[in-house]
């Protein structure tokens, strides 16, 4: 019913590299992956499969990033080169890219301004944001085979980054009945406390939201759950709740497979999630 909040148990892989995937999306051979913290490079409170360099004091080096990057790369048959990054801002933009846009902030620099939500139609190209809390979400089209990946913390969810996506989606064509979506490791509503400010703003956003929100043992905090508001936006685009996948796994209390910014602080490691369009003729069609 509408109660039920749809979770399934993502697919724990040890290829070298340690990552869940998503049945759903497995089942409509669609390759992705969101990483877990074992089998990269990095050392010390980046140890190991760290994705960037850090925002903290300490930092991970460029050298063992991009070594990360490759490992996880080469679980899709591809080189580092291939991989293109958000350039995250917590802003609201989702841009398209292409071939031009292979190695960004790895092989080749950075986009110049804020892009926290990736989509093509490029076969080929490694699709990749970060989170350590937020919330990671991958697309797909399962009728075009076109992918997207976004990276969506509170202010990207109040401002609808993953809607953003899905519309860009569709305005290339495809069909909301057609997308399939995966969200991943995250902040949860278990854990992710949050001030009266922000409960206020969603709740003035659409007063339906106050549904995502539980007042926390603090006096004046709320719990929020994230994925909550994020399936909520995918519904009303008309995206099913059996096309969208959610693995229910909360960073915060997860455990040591996890980096998370509440737990860790600044001086922590960060994860990543990958897309890439299926392999023409694997896209397996359900009509």
């Amino acid at each position: 019913g509408k109660g039920t909040i749809m979770t399934e148990a993502f697919v724990r892989h040890e290829s070298g590299v340690q990552y869940l995937t998503s049945p759903l999306l497995d089942a409509h051979g669609v390759p992705h992956l969101f990483s877990l913290r074992g089998g990269g490079v990095s050392a010390g409170v980046f140890a190991s499969l760290n994705f960037a360099q850090g925002s903290g004091g300490l930092r991970d080096t460029a050298e063992n990033v991009l070594e990360n990057h490759a490992r996880a790369a080469a679980v899709f048959g591809l080189p580092v080169s291939r991989v293109c990054r958000s350039y995250q801002t917590h802003s609201l933009t989702v841009r398209l890219v292409d071939d031009r846009d292979a190695g960004r902030g790895l092989t080749l620099p950075p986009f110049d301004g804020g892009v926290d939500g990736l989509y093509t139609r490029t076969p080929a190209l490694l699709l990749s944001v970060r989170y350590a809390d937020c919330v990671p979400v991958l697309l797909c089209d399962r009728r075009s085979g076109a992918v997207a990946a976004v990276h969506s913390g509170w202010r990207g969810t109040l401002g609808g980054i993953t809607a953003n996506a899905v519309r860009a989606l569709t305005a290339g064509g495809a069909d909301a009945a057609d997308i399939l979506a995966a969200i991943g490791p995250c902040a949860r509503r278990c854990c992710y406390e949050v001030s009266a400010e922000l409960y206020d703003a969603f709740v003035r956003k659409d007063g339906a939201l106050r549904a995502a929100f539980t007042p926390a043992g603090t006096a004046g905090k709320y719990l929020l759950d994230l994925p909550a508001v994020i399936r909520a936006d995918l519904r009303r685009l008309g995206v099913s709740d059996a096309q969208i996948s959610d693995c229910g796994v909360c960073t915060i209390c997860g455990g040591d497979d996890y980096f998370s910014h509440r737990v860790m602080g600044e001086n922590r490691g960060t994860m990543a999630a990958f897309i890439k369009m299926p392999e023409k003729g694997n896209e397996k069609q359900c009509h």
